[in-house]
């Protein structure tokens, strides 16, 4: 019987990664398709247009340095967290297409969770005063086929801020000085996260010389240039504003209006679309939930087939927010709201794939 190739190529790329890895020992054929650059390619870009082989990846939970995963192809009721067990613990500043940039405070570290493999880079950047002072971005630009790192920082006593751009395929280091009328933000740790959408990496930063007038700054990965996005037109104060991406478009939240707006076509403003107005029911009655750190994290599907959106909140819960009824239902994940603890959750969508963190291909 004549062995079909691409029928091969079909089957395996809507296997789960976990699959996969254990795949590779069947034959030589196998391994080699699987280990091929365009069947990572095709795998991965089957998953993302797909919505599948998703994982949300939590962390800053007690105890201290634990990481746990919850895979959300999974029914809403089986969605339970697994610890992963690694070797480098640290606040998760960026996930594209399988690949975690974790900071530890010294240096930065990128992780593949699905294949379990991790390359520690070296800290690139001069010493900052306090990391609260410092932007970071990880994101993947297409046109060339490579990852970049972007690391931001501002010492009080300079005006303008500094940025490094470290390229993974070519292994290389870029340093400017930035000409920005913006300043970087200090309220806590979650404005320092950047967010890749658009071939781009965001974060939200003060105008030069305003502390009430917030600014999104876009990093273009392909020129490495930098510009300001336009706002979505609303009444909700910017005071606090989260960024967040959703299938691939720019997100934005305004936690004390609870408004989660997107941008449908990257760059224009009149694109913005005001996407959930963030609600809870309570003794027959709709109530805002104003919180202090509210970021969208991914669209999902509810128990009845319904598009959904999940959110991420300042406690041990997230909220599953049904875009057809305009209901919310609270995600308690680690056990009993009755007994929270006060940490604040950290989490990011990450896509399982074979991306490998070597950058050799």
């Amino acid at each position: 019987m004549k062995f079909d190739y691409d029928l091969l190529v079909e089957i395996l790329c809507r296997l789960p990664v976990e699959s996969l890895l254990r795949f590779r020992c069947l034959s030589k054929t196998c391994c080699s398709c699987i280990d091929s650059p365009d069947f990572i390619k095709l795998h991965l870009n089957r998953s993302i247009k797909t919505r599948t082989n998703r994982s949300l990846v939590i962390h800053e939970i007690l105890p201290k340095g634990s990481t746990y995963a919850i895979d959300l192809d999974s029914s809403e009721s089986n969605r339970h967290p697994m610890k992963l067990h690694h070797k480098f613990h640290g606040d998760v500043f960026g996930s594209c297409n399988g690949l975690l940039a974790i900071y530890n405070g010294e240096d930065l570290t990128l992780w593949n969770p699905a294949t379990k493999k991790h390359r520690n880079l070296p800290r690139f950047w001069d010493h900052c005063q306090s990391d609260d002072k410092m932007l970071r971005g990880f994101g993947y630009n297409a046109e060339n086929d490579d990852y970049k790192v972007i690391v931001i920082t501002q010492l009080f006593f300079m005006y303008h801020p500094t940025f490094w751009v470290y390229s993974l395929k070519a292994n290389s280091l870029t340093r400017t000085d930035v000409l920005i009328d913006c300043s970087i933000i200090n309220d806590n740790r979650h404005d320092s996260v950047g967010v890749f959408a658009g071939g781009s990496v965001h974060w939200v930063v003060n105008r030069r010389g305003y502390f009430d007038n917030k600014v999104i700054l876009a990093f273009n990965l392909n020129n490495e240039s930098f510009c300001e996005l336009p706002k979505p037109r609303t009444r909700s104060t910017d005071l606090v504003m989260y960024l967040g991406e959703l299938g691939g478009s720019l997100a934005i939240s305004y936690p004390w209006d609870c408004e989660i707006w997107v941008m449908k076509e990257y760059g224009v403003e009149e694109s913005w679309t005001k996407l959930f107005y963030v609600s809870h029911f309570r003794n027959g009655m709709y109530y805002k939930i104003c919180d202090p750190y509210l970021k969208p994290l991914c669209y999902s599907k509810t128990e009845t087939g319904h598009e959904a959106l999940l959110v991420v909140q300042d406690s041990e819960y997230f909220l599953l927010c049904d875009l057809e009824k305009e209901g919310t239902k609270k995600l308690a994940i680690f056990g009993s709201l009755q007994h929270k603890r006060c940490n604040r959750i950290s989490a990011n969508i990450c896509v399982r794939s074979l991306v490998p963190i070597n950058f050799d291909f």
